[in-house]
């Protein structure tokens, strides 16, 4: 093929796979499942616009690798249009109304309260570093059948560090007290601990909140300025050092698609799933994370970075968060305390 359609934008493999190097070289090392494997086409539940980096980028050059891997024989599809809200999208596959999804999990609080330690403060430097650890200190700790037990979970991956984008400058925690932040999952706790007013909603109603005063600002990563627009309605971007928050995914799939598959196309899925996924996918955030800081510095955008005394503040007024999980992980029958110390240091094992 000299090209793919995915998501109805034509997508050149070549370039997707420049951009996933890593990706082409698991694919080589995968059985060619051309002469052994009926094609299928897996239907992918989306929810976000088409310029946001995971339709336009970093989900397209992971299918590219699948494809690539299966001997064009596997091929994965985003859905046109979106079928159910970004909260619903666990229940779509659970149902079988799509095969796949990427899921925030921090968008329905309950049944997910451990890989949420992911959205914990100052944990994750970017989302390579934080997608591989998180498959690996959740797999090895707590395994997928406990909290995902109806789907299948093929891999999972973090957004970059969270940021706080701005009409007005924030640098201390006096300039935060009272903004208005849009923010989703475990911001709402982040924004309230540090005195700022949470308005809670899915990343895909941010910029229209922004652009009526709803909000003053918004807590994304930094690819948020470009792929939700933000870039556009506020001035001021605030990095914090591993982030204030970041966002774990979970990309899973219909158990009853899952079993359908021949053996060699859930080898592929599995090969190209689990860590060496984590690794494509959060490649895939740090990518857009650049764009997102080149967009603001080129249109004239202020980046600031938190200083090291406002961190030491910030750390104290959310420290209460940490306790909270180490607690709720307790009240499960887990070692809170170590689960929430083998967590820093995977982060740490990756980022070296």
């Amino acid at each position: 093929k000299g090209e793919a359609e995915m998501s109805g934008i034509p997508v050149k493999r070549r370039s997707l796979l420049k951009y996933a190097a890593l990706a082409a070289t698991f694919s080589m090392g995968l059985v060619s499942t051309s002469a052994l494997a009926k094609d299928v086409t897996l239907r992918m539940s989306t929810w976000l616009p088409p310029q946001h980096h995971l339709i336009s980028d970093t989900l397209p050059a992971w299918f590219a690798a699948v494809d690539e891997a299966s001997g064009g024989t596997l091929t994965i599809k985003l859905d046109p249009a979106p079928i159910a809200k970004p909260p619903g999208q666990y229940d779509v596959v659970r149902d079988g109304a799509a095969d796949m999804a990427y899921h925030v999990t921090g968008y329905t609080p309950g049944p997910f309260e451990i890989l949420r330690g992911l959205e914990l403060p100052f944990l994750s430097p970017n989302g390579e570093i934080g997608s591989q650890a998180a498959w690996d200190w959740y797999d090895r700790n707590i395994g997928f059948e406990k909290e995902f037990k109806d789907v299948k979970v093929v891999t999972i991956m973090t957004a970059g560090p969270g940021v706080i984008h701005s009409r007005q400058e924030i640098k201390s925690l006096e300039d935060l007290e009272g903004v208005k932040l849009r923010v989703g999952g475990g911001g709402v706790r982040v924004a309230e601990g540090l005195g700022a007013t949470p308005v809670a909603m899915p990343a895909s109603k941010a910029y229209e909140a922004i652009q009526k005063g709803v909000a003053d600002g918004a807590m994304f990563p930094m690819e948020g300025v470009k792929g939700h627009r933000l870039g556009e309605l506020v001035d001021y971007h605030l990095e914090v050092p591993n982030g204030l928050y970041t966002t774990p995914f979970a990309v899973i799939m219909n158990r009853k698609s899952y079993d359908a598959l021949s053996d060699e196309h859930k080898k592929v899925l599995d090969d190209l799933g689990g860590l060496n996924g984590a690794k494509i996918l959060g490649a895939g955030w740090d990518r857009a994370d650049i764009a997102g800081r080149k967009f603001a510095t080129e249109n004239n955008g202020t980046i600031n970075v938190l200083s090291d005394a406002e961190v030491a503040r910030w750390a104290e007024k959310l420290a209460f968060m940490n306790d909270e999980w180490v607690a709720m992980a307790d009240e499960r029958g887990l070692d809170g305390k170590a689960l929430l110390e083998d967590l820093q240091a995977t982060i740490k094992k990756y980022s070296n």
